[in-house]
């Protein structure tokens, strides 16, 4: 049986998401936007991800050592990310909080096992979150 080629479409949508297709598809503008448009987003980041991801496996090893401030790079893409998406966030402003304090939570709490911890107090947030609002009369 053949798939049809919108599961095709689906199918690499799911394998090409990466940081930055999310954060472009995510946004409350691309809410409107045709599958396709969404589709096409997620291919030049994947296709850029990918391909810098190559590069770096094959010419990484030309970077003198004494060239500093390359990792921090990564660090500085994940900061424009999440400031995109707090901006996104005007109307839930506790799920970023939340995110900035599980962190430190778990740095003191399990040091050696900080970000398991940190995503396991994250998601405990969320859910507890959620069920304490989903509990909530709604008011019409």
């Amino acid at each position: 049986m053949a798939a049809s080629p919108g599961r095709l479409d689906k199918a690499y949508g799911t394998f090409a998401l990466c940081d930055e297709a999310y954060a472009l598809a995510g946004a409350e503008q691309a809410r409107y936007r045709p599958g396709g448009r969404i589709l096409s987003v997620q291919f030049l980041p994947h296709l850029y991800w990918a391909g810098s991801a190559t590069v770096g496996a094959l010419g990484g090893s030309f970077v003198p050592a004494r060239v500093t401030g390359l990792d921090f790079a990564l660090t500085a893409l994940f900061t424009v990310l999440a400031l995109d998406a707090v901006r996104e966030l005007r109307d839930d402003l506790p799920t970023p909080v939340l995110a900035l304090l599980s962190a430190p939570t778990a740095r003191l709490v399990l040091p050696g096992q900080m970000l398991p911890a940190a995503f396991a107090l994250f998601t405990a947030g969320l859910l507890a979150r959620h069920l304490t609002r989903s509990r909530r009369p709604r008011h019409v």
